[in-house]
């Protein structure tokens, strides 16, 4: 007569416990995903909103510096204006793209390396936005841009004629572009640690408390006669 093959604790209903345990933790791994790029997400549309506002005082300034030349007589550099804020805002702004072009869209300030150490991006190469500021006075476009130096991104671009009356003899444009390594400064690293730590410590209390409970469940199945027995017999 054959041996009786001993079962295995993980051939009968229990071995869903286990399962269900992988699954909570990898529902924990999907929430934690969804809400840190959720809140990169966040942080990207409010950097945007305040670039526009950015480039709309820019553009309100150098309108008001036109209409006072025209009150009176004057004549003030606005030009000069135009260069000094794009060039402060590409030179101090984290990981932003500024530039401003002529009315034959020549770049007139130079750029420093972006994300990466490599060339940040060239705006006119992509015939979105040449559609956009050849078509609109100001407006808004994303698309997706990268390099070798810091991988696929979505950029974020902004743009406005200035001054705003279209025929003005001497216009340029203003060109804010930003993606989510703008805002990488502003995410708390802490709180991407601490999250990461706790689906590792839930995971271990988890995992464990499943195996225990299908060990613990076998052994009273395999037992013979009565199942519950007192400390002392």
């Amino acid at each position: 007569m054959k041996p009786k093959k001993k079962r295995s604790m993980f051939n009968d209903w229990r071995k869903y416990l286990f399962v269900a345990a992988l699954l909570i933790m990898v529902g924990f791994c999907f929430y934690f995903n969804y809400a840190f790029r959720a809140h990169e997400d966040t942080l990207l549309r409010e950097k945007t909103h305040a670039k526009q506002q950015d480039v709309a005082l820019l553009a309100g300034i150098i309108d008001k510096l036109v209409e006072i030349d025209d009150r009176t007589g004057h004549y003030h550099e606005y030009s000069e204006m135009v260069l000094f804020a794009v060039r402060f805002i590409e030179l101090n702004y984290h990981s932003t793209f500024a530039q401003a072009y002529d009315a034959e869209l020549n770049p007139l300030t130079p750029l420093h390396p972006g994300v990466g150490g490599g060339q940040k991006h060239n705006p006119l190469n992509y015939p979105e936005f040449v559609d956009a500021v050849k078509s609109s006075e100001s407006g808004s476009l994303t698309y997706m841009y990268a390099t070798p130096e810091a991988g696929s991104r979505e950029v974020r671009m902004t743009f406005q004629w200035v001054p705003a009356d279209p025929g003005h003899s001497e216009r340029y444009l203003i060109a804010i572009g930003i993606s989510k390594y703008t805002i990488s400064e502003s995410i708390d690293k802490p709180a991407i640690y601490g999250a990461a730590a706790l689906i590792i410590v839930a995971a271990l209390f988890i995992v464990g408390g499943a195996v225990l409970i299908i060990r613990l469940g076998h052994i009273y199945g395999q037992r013979k006669g009565e199942k519950w027995r007192s400390g002392g017999r």
